[in-house]
């Protein structure tokens, strides 16, 4: 009976663990879970000033002093917060971070997931065209390796997570 028990309460807590968010509490409660990126994209001026959770597969970084800023390929999320590298995305989006972020780190192809205010919108130029690009200022962000199809269980990037800023 004692083993049942230990047993029953060691399954809980491993899977407890292996469901769990990986962004803060924190940070959960301050963002508006009810916005979704189509939102987002359709009118960030709109939203501006609300928190919100992104994520997605960094593109590209850029340096402009004190500020990095990532193009994040947008991405649905798991219910543990994580990118869904299968989901279809609905666009790109700028993160900037006024916190030190070091481009070897946060590098094109990683998984990320932020929890930041929307700014707005900034147009910048892509292939000689104006892009517009919704704007979020990263409060939180969590950094993940992208799913390795060698690895036995590739559709679990929590498993490889590199990085963990908050």
């Amino acid at each position: 009976m004692k083993y049942l028990v230990w047993s029953f309460f060691t399954l809980a807590g491993i899977l407890g663990g292996c469901c769990s968010h990986v962004m803060s509490d924190a940070g959960l409660i301050a963002s508006d879970r009810s916005i979704i990126y189509a939102d987002i994209r359709q009118n960030p001026e709109a939203l501006a000033g609300k928190s919100v959770l992104v994520g997605g597969i960094i593109t590209g970084t850029e340096s402009n002093g004190d500020v990095i800023q990532l193009e994040v390929l947008q991405l649905e999320l798991m219910s543990n917060g994580v990118p869904d590298e299968k989901s279809l995305s609905a666009d790109r989006f700028l993160a900037v971070s006024g916190e030190l972020l070091d481009p070897l780190l946060y590098r094109p192809g990683l998984l990320v997931t932020i929890i930041g205010e929307i700014k707005g919108l900034q147009v910048q130029k892509r292939g000689g065209a104006d892009y517009r690009f919704p704007l979020i200022s990263a409060k939180e962000i969590r950094l993940f390796r992208a799913s390795d199809p060698s690895s036995g269980n590739p559709a679990n990037p929590y498993q490889n997570q590199i990085v963990d800023r908050k």
